[in-house]
Order: structure tokens, then C-alpha cells, then sequence
């Protein structure tokens, strides 16, 4: 049994595979983490930090047999942005989780999170790196904080207007159909250098991003668990 960690900036992800077949996922809290660890059998794992590092200290002092996320690991596919010393981590789990799902093809991974990032693999298995922009939460917050007088909402509307009457609804008709202007767009673009493109969703953001936007469905995918799924392939990559 592998077990999958990634330590995020406000929870921990959780997940167990066997093989390359995800069993189960959990979300936790920080301090939750040593207790539900303490009966799980598993025979490798990968730690995925970017939020804790007294956390990951503490994990790998228990658990010799993890192994952490990093640029000196052994990769199914070669990189070629040109500062991978500050690449995400995120963004390196998605690229593999995006090769496994489907290798020797143009992908374009797109993680609608606290930031909204594109990354592309081309069809060699080069990773070459995309684009970071704010996410919808930052976006809403952005207004709100550096305004005086615009409120701060969020993205739980389900009605998103073109034209907003009032200045909650032209928050959100700004908000959420630029943020998804944006992805067409992107889409779009690369899709006018690659006739062939898959597309992948994931992200928290994802569900809410992929219901609003029609896009057609050929080649377009969305992936709850691309990030768990790369950090899995990296670790029975690194286990052969």
C-alpha cells in the first residue's frame, strides 16, 4: 500500500493507493494527522510540503520509509522550466498526474485554486511550465481589500449574471466570467499551436469552474484528485 501526503497551507490531503488504484482520500487538520496515521499500514509513502515544515519533520522522523517531494527525485518526463528550484510542488504533482493519465501527449493541466495556474506537457513528455494568476477567492478578496467601499462575497452563487444590477452582482459577474474568459481563452490560445490538446480540471475550484463554463467536451477532463494521483505516480516511479 503507498500513502500520499500533501501538506497544504491550510489542511493536509491524505491518500492511499494500491498500486496505481486510489483506495481512499481524507482531508484533515494539521493535528489530526499523527493520530489517523498511527494504525494505516502502508509500505511506501511521499510527503508533498508546502505548509508546515515542522509537520514533514515530524513525519519523517516517525516514518523512515517516506520520502519527499523534490526536484533531485527521478521523473518520467523531463523539465524544461528554467527556475525549478521555486517551481510548486503542486504544479510538478499535476504535470505527473496528467503524464499518467495520459502519456506521449499534448495536456494542459488547470488547477483553479487559491492561484488559477496552466501548465503544459507536450506530446514528447516536456514539461515546460504555463501561467500563475489569482484564483477566485483572491480575486473576491482583492476587491474587497484594496477598495473602501466594495464588499467581499465569494464564488457560492449559482446565478452569475453578464450584465450585474447592483455592485454584489457586478462583483460576481466580474469575478467568475473573467476568471472563466480567462480559461477560454488560454484553452484557445494553445489549442491554436496544438491541434490535439487534452485538457485537465482539478483544483478546489474545479467543480464550480467546469459547471459555468460550456466548453465542449472533447478532450477536457476534470480530475478531482490529479495532484494525489501525480505525487503516486512519482513514488512508484522512485520505487523501482
Amino acid at each position: 500500500m503507498n500513502l500520499v501526503i500533501d501538506i497544504g497551507n491550510t489542511n493536509v490531503k491524505v491518500a492511499t493507493f494500491n498500486g496505481d488504484l486510489l483506495v481512499k482520500n481524507k482531508v484533515l487538520a494539521y493535528s489530526n494527522l499523527i493520530y489517523y496515521l498511527k494504525d494505516l499500514k502502508f509500505s511506501n509513502g511521499i510527503v508533498s510540503n508546502v505548509g508546515n515544515q515542522n509537520l514533514e519533520r515530524e513525519l519523517l522522523n516517525i516514518y523512515p520509509n517516506l520520502i519527499t517531494l523534490s526536484t533531485i527525485l527521478k521523473f518520467p518526463i523531463q523539465f524544461l522550466y528554467q527556475s525549478m528550484d521555486t517551481i510548486g510542488k503542486d504544479r510538478i504533482a499535476n504535470a505527473m498526474g496528467a503524464f499518467f493519465q495520459n502519456p506521449n501527449s499534448n495536456s494542459l493541466i488547470i488547477d483553479a485554486g487559491t492561484c488559477l495556474t496552466f501548465d503544459f506537457i507536450d506530446s514528447n513528455n516536456c514539461y515546460h511550465g504555463g501561467a500563475i494568476s489569482p484564483g477566485l477567492s483572491m480575486r473576491f478578496k482583492a476587491l474587497s481589500n484594496f477598495t473602501e467601499k466594495l464588499p467581499h462575497l465569494n464564488e457560492e452563487s449559482a446565478v452569475v449574471p453578464l450584465i450585474g444590477s447592483d455592485t454584489k452582482s457586478a462583483i460576481i459577474s466580474g469575478v467568475v466570467n473573467g476568471i472563466t474568459g480567462e480559461i477560454q481563452s488560454i484553452i484557445e490560445r494553445y489549442r491554436q499551436k496544438h491541434q490535439f490538446l487534452n485538457v485537465f480540471f482539478t483544483g478546489g475550484d474545479s467543480g464550480f469552474i467546469n459547471s459555468i463554463v460550456k466548453f465542449e467536451k472533447n478532450g477536457i477532463f476534470a480530475v478531482e484528485n490529479l495532484t494525489m494521483i501525480g505525487l503516486n505516480t512519482i513514488l512508484n516511479y522512485n520505487d523501482k
